[in-house]
């Protein structure tokens, strides 16, 4: 797990997609951790899924940025 998430956070244009996918997984970990909230344990569950999806996509938006950033500093030097 550690590596991937030092992989995200390496500078790449593609990391928008696990970005967007972990932020639709923590909607719909938040939204399952409000529904159960009758049930502990499946609410807990939820809201570490939740955090570990959190988790991943601010470590693929950090990789974005970073490529993006990079991008537009060679695009000025360049011009």
């Amino acid at each position: 797990m550690t590596a991937y998430l030092r992989m995200l956070l390496m500078p790449h244009a593609s990391r928008w997609q696990p970005m967007l996918m972990a932020l639709a997984c923590l909607a719909a970990a938040a939204g399952g951790a409000v529904l159960s909230q009758e049930y502990w344990a499946v609410s807990l569950l939820f809201s570490v899924l939740a955090f570990a999806a959190w988790a991943v996509g601010a470590c693929a938006m950090v990789g974005f940025v970073k490529w993006l950033y990079a991008a537009s500093l060679k695009d000025l030097r360049r011009d």
